[in-house]
């Protein structure tokens, strides 16, 4: 349902009919409820389920809650200089399944936390990260070993190319084409001549007697000739009359429904009419009518200025031509005779394709391809490899048996660090205990 929330008159004002922040308000249902206050022993079924508030469990519902309430409880972990943060917030939220919710803590809770760890202390030295170890060399000695000689990477090798002899064996391929054929695509009708031709005679030239004008004058220009009615006068009488010295004004209020932020506000816009203002009366003649005298009202416009049919040299109209001597005369062609046609090719095109034949064993000539069929018979001249002497090497070609000689490590003392044995006990201490 549509509602009117605000009004504006037409001096701009505004008025509300209704608090809408009020309404929201109780709406919306927002309340605080103080569960428990931190004295006297608390209810469970005041308190939201789950929740502890001293030593009592809360077991209320979130679907049972008020709704739109806060549920306030004294903190447990407050201390005693807090005046003005000393309640747990809770809040039921969700729309078909509910369920509480804790909006925030007063203070940290430290019962559970460790506050105090003693131990007693079993060292002992261990080395650190940082120690040094330093190894003494050694030498290693090979006996049995075996070697031979075998060709270096700068080893040069010469080849002499072979000599390749091959004789193929060839025909000859000639082509011929047939069957082509070349057909009209399409005719049209070509102009090959005309019969006798329609003429007639045409005056080539005119002689004009000019230097005159047209002679004028003005005439009466009747715009309209209306039948009109006239009062006949039978009687005069005199009478008073109002004399209205101002017609005053019609009331022009208006009432809509503003848009947007204002779609609830109703404004009203105008003002009242005025009454009409009176001077003083007027003395006139009644006057008594009887049968009105038929009579022509005849409307003249600006009179218009037209020729007499005479001409002058001293006329004030236009120049017009006074007389026309026709001189020569020629015939000329009025219509074409009747043309004759012939047909004629607009184009030409292939109508058959021709037939391309290969054949071979044609006789060698103009046009005449020879191509390789095979090869009869193919031979190849002798290939050697000639290898150098100019990097020969010794390689091992078995090691033997290797002897190492004794090795020493040596531990540094630069980072020894005292570490807790296994020995050691440790005891911790809780907020609440």
């Amino acid at each position: 349902m549509a509602e009117i929330s605000k009004i504006i008159l037409p001096s701009g004002n505004t008025y509300d009919i209704k608090d809408a922040t009020a309404r929201e308000m109780i709406s919306g249902g927002v309340s605080f409820i103080i569960a428990w206050d931190g004295t006297g022993t608390p209810v469970a079924a005041d308190i939201p389920k789950g929740v502890k508030a001293g030593s009592v469990t809360g077991t209320l519902e979130a679907a049972d809650a008020q709704a739109g309430a806060f549920y306030l409880i004294k903190s447990s972990s407050t201390p005693s200089s807090e005046t003005l943060d000393i309640y747990d917030e809770y809040v039921v939220v969700g729309s078909t399944t509910k369920s509480w919710e804790k909006l925030g803590d007063t203070q940290l809770n430290l019962s559970d936390v460790v506050t105090n760890v003693s131990l007693t202390k079993q060292t002992d030295v261990v080395l650190g990260e940082a120690t040094t170890f330093t190894n003494a060399s050694s030498s290693v000695t090979f006996t049995g070993g075996t070697t031979d000689k075998v060709l270096g990477e700068a080893t040069t090798f010469s080849v002499n190319k072979p000599t390749i002899t091959v004789t193929p064996s060839t025909t000859n391929i000639k082509a011929t084409a047939s069957g082509t054929a070349v057909g009209a695509n399409g005719t049209a009708k070509a102009i090959t001549g005309f019969g006798t031709h329609t003429t007639d005679t045409f005056v080539k030239s005119v002689t004009a007697e000019t230097g005159k004008n047209l002679v004028t004058t003005t005439v009466p220009n009747v715009t309209g000739n209306t039948s009109v009615s006239i009062p006949n006068v039978t009687g005069n009488t005199n009478v008073t009359i109002p004399n209205v010295t101002s017609a005053g004004t019609a009331s022009t209020w208006n009432f809509a429904m503003g848009s947007g932020n204002a779609a609830e506000t109703l404004i009203i816009s105008g003002a009242n009419s005025t009454a009409p203002t009176l001077g003083t009366s007027l003395s006139a003649s009644k006057v008594t009518l009887g049968t009105a005298l038929t009579a022509t009202n005849t409307t003249l416009g600006t009179a218009k200025t037209v020729a007499t049919g005479a001409t002058s040299t001293t006329g004030t109209g236009d120049a017009v031509v006074t007389g026309v001597t026709v001189g020569d005369s020629a015939a000329a062609i009025t219509a074409l005779g009747t043309p004759t046609t012939a047909d004629a090719l607009t184009g030409v095109k292939v109508t058959s394709q021709p037939t391309v034949a290969l054949a071979t064993g044609a006789t060698a000539g103009t046009g005449v391809v020879s191509v390789a069929t095979g090869i009869s018979s193919a031979t190849a001249g002798d290939q050697t490899v000639t290898v150098g002497t100019n990097d020969k090497v010794t390689a091992v070609t078995g090691i033997g048996t290797g002897t190492a000689a004794a090795q020493t490590i040596t531990v540094g003392t630069n980072d020894k660090v005292t570490v807790l044995k296994n020995t050691t006990d440790v005891s911790v201490t809780k907020g609440n205990e």
